[in-house]
């Protein structure tokens, strides 16, 4: 009986099955291929975000404060220098303009470190804090390095000191991002740098209030979108005297 059934219905039946489930599988790889094809197509000619390169693109212009302390010290600001091959470049008041010359400058390449290695004489690094002279060159008098102590006669005399550069990624930040390492610090409209030399542990200044007074007032000249606010601004000369000023910042972009 068995024999009979697999002789006949059962054998058929099977042999009409299998070629449907194998001609469905083939389809389904067809089918699956061929949307495989068309997303990569899409994807390889919309790529994410190629709508909008990372800022600041060439032709944007941004405008960042910096401050100099060492051993306690305000510094020196950093006079302007012409011939900029990157396009950052510093400006009065402690100013540095943030202006990619090229796409090598531009984006997420837009660096501390480009606007370090293109002026003359300074050097900041994991180590050493150098500040150039009158005549651009490096100058001993303005010379730090990690590990020395510092001088008489300044406010953090006798303490060793190390380098530290500082971020705050606007101007009513209070506390820094601290590093030693100028290629991981990407520039930011309106953003507040300081490049200091002393004890370790002590929170680095922010900028002298004229720094970003005169940052507001820049960064408010070049862009497209005004936000008023009311910040307060406390002075890094004086702990007791706290100037409180209502702004108008400005956004590029």
């Amino acid at each position: 009986m068995v024999r009979r059934v697999g002789a006949s219905g059962g054998g058929r039946t099977y042999r009409r099955q299998r070629p449907l489930n194998f001609y469905g599988v083939i389809a389904l790889i067809v089918v699956l291929g061929t949307l495989s094809v068309v997303w990569a197509r899409y994807e390889y000619q919309h790529p994410k975000g190629a709508a909008a390169a990372t800022p600041p693109v060439v032709g944007t212009t941004w405008y960042s404060g910096l401050g100099i302390t060492a051993c306690g010290e305000t510094q020196h600001e950093l006079l302007p220098q012409p011939g900029s091959v990157s396009g950052f470049t510093a400006q009065a008041d402690s100013l540095i303009k943030v202006s990619p010359a090229n796409k090598t400058f531009a984006g997420d390449n837009a660096t501390l470190d480009k606007f370090i290695l293109g002026y003359k004489g300074l050097v900041v690094t994991s180590t050493e804090l150098a500040l150039p002279g009158k005549n651009g060159e490096a100058d001993p008098a303005t010379t730090w390095k990690t590990g020395e102590k510092c001088a008489a006669g300044t406010k953090d005399a006798g303490q060793t000191g190390e380098v530290q550069i500082a971020v705050w990624p606007n101007v009513i930040s209070t506390k820094p991002t601290l590093t030693t390492n100028a290629s991981t610090v990407k520039f930011a409209p309106r953003q507040l740098l300081a490049f200091y030399f002393g004890p370790k542990g002590v929170t680095p200044p922010k900028p002298s209030t004229t720094t970003i007074a005169a940052l507001l007032q820049a960064s408010a000249s070049t862009g497209t979108t005004t936000t008023t606010q009311t910040i307060k601004v406390t002075p890094t000369t004086s702990a007791s005297t706290t100037t409180s000023a209502s702004t108008t910042t400005t956004t590029k972009g």
